[in-house]
Formats: structure tokens, C-alpha cells, sequence
């Protein structure tokens, strides 16, 4: 089995302490880094108490302590679309229809579910944690670490999302939205903007109109995570994502909301290296545009 293992180049002569503090491994993580049989700090090889005093050029070395699965999660065997992974974390393009984590319903696999028949396959002796979800019918790209810690790294970074979204109506040319997300008393899962409601904060800009059909391409960036923030504040404007029935979209054409994350951009936890990834959009919105663009060029000519 593989454990993960975070390996720095110290710059200047520093406490081994202050190091760790530095880089975010927590009094938590020390804690079970010592008491777990399989975890270890070393420097230059041979393991060493926090009160070490660190020379420049040493090599630092962690190793996380492994993680075991609960008894009661499932292990799903299906095929899943890496498009980015090192050995502290994954980048999946998530498929519609999926949700992101286990449901009450045991009918429904979850992208976690396949995973977790991943990292055993893999012999990787942790567990996964998502850290962006998506819901079951947008598709794109989601963030699993590999470990818990690697999790709690993410929580202090900037993650750049950005989304493709096809709307009914025309958008303006960009405009930033504002408006906070509460949950409609009625019901358990629809949201809308209103009083009380969690700030949030979405910017979209305008990729093509097609006139003909009356849609617009759509990207969006996301600075909160809101649940089903695009989709509300889109309706809010005006602006319904295509074949989103619960918030008043056209479905004639597609049989779930258009929405597609399609990059993701941040700054490496470990390395500092700038990580950029894109997933294509897929067959179902590309046909819609496709058949667009044919439909305004056929009307064009005539």
C-alpha cells in the first residue's frame, strides 16, 4: 500500500517546528503523524524530534498517516475520466446523471462510490474527499485529495471555477451578480434570491448569441459555492439555464440544466506550481449548438 508522502527543500536554517506550522500541518496532523504506526517526519532520512534545527538545502519528509474506509461504503467498478493526477489529489470530468456523493436512495451510484473502487485498485492507503461538487446533472470537472490533510490545504487556497452555461435570452456582455440564496420554505431543494439568504457572488460573460434560437453561451466563474448558485441567480436575471425544468428552462432541447464546468485553476498546496485544467463540453450541449449555428446559417442564406 502507498502512503502520501510531502517533500520540501528547506531555503533557510528554521525550527522544524515552525517549519511544519508554516506549511500547514496542523497540531491535529503532528498528533496522529506520531501516535499512527505508519506516519513519519524525517529529514534527509532519518526521522527527527520538531525541535530539530533545519540547515538549508535539507530534505524534509512526511509521510501522511494512511486512512481506512468506513464498513459500510460501497466500492463501484466503472470506468471514470481522470484528466489530472499527482499523488496528492485527482481531477475527474464528472458525467451527468451521477451525483457527486452517496444519496439516501442506494439505487444511484456516486462519483464518490467509483472512486473509492479506484484508490483500492490503486492500492492508494487513504480515502478520497471531494472538495468541489457538482450536482448530479452538471457535468465537468470535480477536485478529490487524496488525503485529509491535502483536503484541509484546499480550504485555505483560491480555487478558480469556471462554468459553460447555455441560457435562454440574451445576456448582457458581462455583468457581476450580487444576491444572497435561501432555501424556498416550501420545499427541500429549490433555492431563490431573497432576504436572509447567504451572500453570493457569480460573474458571467457572454461567449455567442445565437439569434435564431434565442440562446446565449455562457461563461461563468463562481466566487461562492452556493447550492444551485448559477442556476438561481441566472433565473434571477432573467436568463433560465436550458433544460432546467426546476428553475424554468427550456427543455425542449436537453433533458437537464445545460451546465458544464469546464476549468479549474489554482495554485498547486504542495508544489506552488500553477495547476490549469479544462474538460470539453459535452456531446448534448455541443449539439445544441451545433444545430444552432446550422439553423442560423440556413436562415441566413435564404
Amino acid at each position: 500500500m502507498t502512503n502520501i508522502v510531502l517533500k520540501y527543500t528547506i531555503k533557510e536554517e528554521q525550527i522544524l517546528r515552525e517549519f511544519l506550522l508554516e506549511n500547514n500541518i496542523s497540531r491535529k496532523t503532528l498528533t496522529r503523524i506520531k501516535f499512527d504506526s505508519d506516519g513519519s517526519i524525517k529529514v534527509n532520512g532519518r526521522e527527527e524530534n520538531v525541535r530539530y534545527l533545519l540547515k538549508k538545502n535539507d530534505i524534509v519528509e512526511i509521510t501522511l498517516p494512511s486512512e481506512n474506509f468506513s464498513e459500510f461504503v460501497r466500492f463501484i467498478n466503472r470506468d471514470i475520466n481522470i484528466v489530472y493526477e499527482d499523488p496528492y489529489f485527482l481531477i475527474v470530468n464528472k458525467e451527468i446523471n451521477l451525483p457527486s456523493i452517496p444519496s439516501r436512495n442506494l439505487e444511484d451510484e456516486s462519483l464518490l462510490e467509483i472512486v473509492n473502487y479506484y484508490f483500492k485498485k490503486k492500492n492508494i492507503n487513504t480515502i478520497p474527499h471531494i472538495v468541489t461538487r457538482l450536482d448530479k446533472n452538471t457535468s465537468g470537472l470535480v477536485l478529490i485529495a487524496k488525503h485529509r490533510h491535502i483536503h484541509a490545504l484546499f480550504s485555505n487556497l483560491k480555487i478558480d471555477k469556471y462554468y459553460t452555461a447555455l441560457v435562454n435570452g440574451k445576456v448582457k456582455d458581462n455583468e457581476t451578480i450580487e444576491a444572497p440564496i435561501r432555501r424556498v420554505s416550501s420545499s427541500i431543494i429549490e433555492r431563490e434570491v431573497g432576504e436572509g439568504g447567504e451572500f453570493a457572488k457569480t460573474e458571467y460573460w457572454l461567449e455567442e448569441y445565437i439569434s435564431e434560437e434565442g440562446i446565449s453561451v455562457v461563461k461563468l466563474k463562481l466566487y461562492t459555492g452556493r447550492t444551485h448558485q448559477i442556476r438561481v441567480h441566472m433565473k434571477y436575471k432573467g436568463y433560465p439555464l436550458l433544460g432546467d425544468e426546476l428553475y424554468g428552462g427550456d427543455v425542449s432541447n436537453i433533458s437537464r440544466q445545460a451546465l458544464h464546468c469546464m476549468n479549474l485553476k489554482f495554485i498547486h498546496p504542495i508544489t506552488d506550481e500553477v495547476v490549469n485544467v479544462r474538460a470539453d463540453l459535452p456531446e448534448d450541449m455541443i449539439n445544441i449548438i451545433t444545430v444552432s449555428y446550422t439553423h442560423l446559417r440556413a436562415h441566413e442564406t435564404k
